[in-house]
């Protein structure tokens, strides 16, 4: 039937989120098994891929901060937040799955999957790292995820088909509309995290460049989030891979750190003033 509020559609007929598309994949996955669908990758994009010993398949991978919490907190927390949207792990290969369907990759996220490759390795051990794009059929890469991708792209459109025409990933190929209204926003930074979370990273051993419009560092903008106390759940531009700041709006994570404990400091002193005074 549908609802009223949204034109007498469900809500699995509106949300253009990757997320909805990709968790029906993997469920769908899951029904036949990682290894069945290791092969189909493999043989489809001749990837060459062994099939020997144990696969799993995952979804929303928040790779980076689970292996850092099984480790015991112990090195470096690369990115916190950062997920891939499926994976296929093996003893010997690793598989990341990046999807697009309302849109397309731009360089910006390009950049990001290429240097997950080489942390995935980094911290696994794992040689073998692939990395593989998800999208409609209808989308055209451009030459930065040509050169990121190469020839390892599958398309909804096909899936569905080899899933017995599966509407909900038919649906996630036919949603594509080509548009560039984001391509100038956020083009230093690779994520978005909260100061909240920017804490944590901080803690974690992170070295990353923050960034805040009006000036970094001294600007307005950041000084306002520090004396409110707004900076907890205010959202940064954050660049986790560049060796020096990536524009004037960019300061070490250090110093947004030396900014919270500065402001601390000065709130348990004011505290301390007014207990001595009554």
């Amino acid at each position: 039937m549908g609802f009223s509020y949204l034109e007498g559609k469900n809500w699995t007929e509106v949300t253009r989120d990757e997320r909805f598309f990709c968790q029906r994949l993997y469920e769908l996955i899951k029904e036949e098994s990682a290894e069945v669908f290791i092969e189909y990758l493999s043989m489809d994009l001749g990837l060459g891929i062994s099939l020997k010993g144990e696969w799993e398949v995952g979804y929303e991978v928040c790779f980076y901060r689970d292996l850092w919490q099984l480790k015991g907190r112990k090195g470096s927390l690369f990115s916190p937040k950062r997920t891939f949207d499926l994976c296929l792990f093996g003893e010997t290969t690793f598989i990341i799955i990046e999807a697009k369907a309302a849109g397309c990759f731009d360089p910006d996220q390009n950049n990001t999957f290429r240097n997950d490759m080489k942390e995935v390795e980094k911290l696994t051990g794992v040689k073998n790292v692939r990395l593989i794009g998800l999208c409609s059929s209808k989308c055209d890469l451009d030459k930065s995820s040509e050169a990121t991708f190469g020839k390892n792209v599958i398309h909804w459109k096909t899936l569905s088909e080899r899933y017995n025409n599966d509407e909900v990933l038919a649906r996630a190929d036919d949603i594509y509309q080509p548009s560039k209204p984001f391509v100038n926003r956020g083009r230093n930074s690779n994520i978005k995290l909260s100061g909240a979370a920017l804490l944590e990273a901080f803690k974690g051993g992170a070295s990353w460049w923050v960034g805040r419009g009006g000036g970094g560092l001294k600007g307005e903008l950041f000084k306002k989030d520090i004396l409110s106390g707004k900076w907890k759940t205010q959202n940064y531009e954050v660049n986790t891979v560049s060796e020096e700041p990536p524009s004037p709006n960019y300061f070490e994570l250090a110093k947004f750190f030396e900014a919270i404990e500065a402001s601390q400091s000065d709130d348990a002193e004011s505290d301390k003033t007014l207990r001595a005074r009554f």
